[in-house]
């Protein structure tokens, strides 16, 4: 008996499994971890201010004093730098959380109910993902006054269908299983069929849905905020930055910095995402 219960470990316990020998999944959790620090307290890691101008030290390289460097006027970078992982982590996560509280009820209902309701969201679904996403964000924020919360709006508008997409696609092959017949039968409701019978089997593509997401999401706040249509200066941004160091390429830290913390951010829950879907899979 002991012997079957190890043979079916849960969701947590596949997916924490091996996870210290996978050495890029672990170096992709602690980037996140180290992340996460910075969002929840940031005057812990930097001693200056990311709005402080040094007039004295305009675009001064790396050194002790600043271990990025500083800007055009003098702020640290490494400050900036620090500061932007809440406005970005929240963005990030928001957004995914958002897109998933509209687009899972949509493909529970398309999946389950079929016909022309079925139709209408495919509808939807088919004109938001036949925009790039970058385009279609920039089409709506433009309309909009560029803040934390409309972006979190905007983007999750963006990334929605992608959650109806997959939960349709699970709940067409799971409505028919022998589980949801027996609850149809014994005249339990549709609402709550979809919700406690269906919903829990679509968690595992659900969960790396959502964790590919929030990188797109955070690859789209920064491309927003590099062309001036995110966060507004003088609040930092990470794409902000970017936009910034392009007029000073001759100071090659200005960029760096930036794109670094974009490429390890969306790259570690990118690894973190695909350790999800083949942990989680059940067939694997």
């Amino acid at each position: 008996m002991e012997l079957e219960s190890n043979t079916n470990p849960s969701l947590l316990q596949r997916w924490s499994y091996g996870i210290t020998k996978n050495w890029l999944a672990s170096f992709a959790i602690i980037i996140l971890l180290f992340l996460i620090v910075m969002a929840l307290f940031p005057a812990l890691l930097t001693s200056y201010a990311p709005l402080e101008v040094m007039l004295d030290d305009v675009l001064v390289p790396p050194s002790t004093e600043h271990i990025m460097g500083t800007d055009e006027y003098g702020r640290d970078i490494w400050s900036r730098l620090v500061y932007s992982a809440r406005v970005t982590i929240y963005i990030g996560l928001g957004s995914a959380i958002l897109a998933a509280l509209v687009g899972i009820p949509l493909g529970l209902l398309a999946g389950y109910y079929g016909g022309k309701l079925e139709q209408i969201i495919q509808v939807i679904v088919d004109t938001m993902l036949s925009f790039p996403a970058m385009l279609l964000a920039i089409l709506i924020v433009s309309a909009w006054n560029p803040n934390p919360f409309s972006l979190i709006v905007v983007i999750s508008m963006v990334n929605f269908p992608r959650f109806t997409m997959v939960v349709r696609s699970n709940v067409l092959s799971l409505k028919e299983r022998e589980f949801v017949m027996a609850a149809k039968l014994s005249g339990v409701s549709s609402g709550r069929i979809m919700f406690f019978e269906i919903l829990p089997n679509c968690m595992t593509p659900i969960i790396v849905q959502g964790s590919l997401l929030t990188a797109t999401a955070i690859l789209i706040e920064t491309g927003l905020s590099y062309f001036g249509l995110g966060i507004q200066p003088p609040d930092p941004s990470w794409g902000g930055m970017l936009n910034h160091a392009q007029n000073y390429m001759k100071y090659p830290w200005y960029s760096i910095a930036p794109g670094l913390a974009i490429l390890l951010t969306v790259l570690s829950i990118n690894i973190i995402g695909d350790h999800f879907r083949d942990r989680l899979d059940v067939r694997r």
